[in-house]
């Protein structure tokens, strides 16, 4: 299974366990180029750009609305993003990333 050793989104996406990524052709190449890029536009600028947070639990509004509709599309590929922003506050980056990777 192909590892993922990138950068966290300020969403709290975990790439590695995404089926897009992990996808033989046409693989996505996960939140280290999109967001970089610019290619998740809202909550990226809006965490990052605009309120100078890492992650959106860093905010006085999360869970915002525009959060909770983003999450929501995640939830049928099998992340939670508000149990992953949960998660980052409590373990910090290095353990949230191990937690996931050893998760089967």
């Amino acid at each position: 299974m192909k590892e993922y050793n990138g950068f966290i989104p300020p969403c709290g996406i975990y790439c590695g366990k995404c089926p897009n990524f992990l996808r033989d052709k046409n693989p996505c190449l996960g939140a280290e180029i999109h967001c970089k890029n610019r290619r998740c536009k809202g909550i990226f600028i809006c965490c990052k750009e605009k309120r100078g947070h890492d992650f959106c639990y860093e905010c006085k509004i999360f869970p915002c609305s525009r959060f909770k509709k983003f999450a929501q599309s995640w939830r049928k590929l099998g992340q939670d993003l508000i149990i992953n922003q949960k998660e980052l506050k409590e373990l910090g980056e290095k353990n949230w990333l191990e937690k996931w990777k050893n998760k089967s």
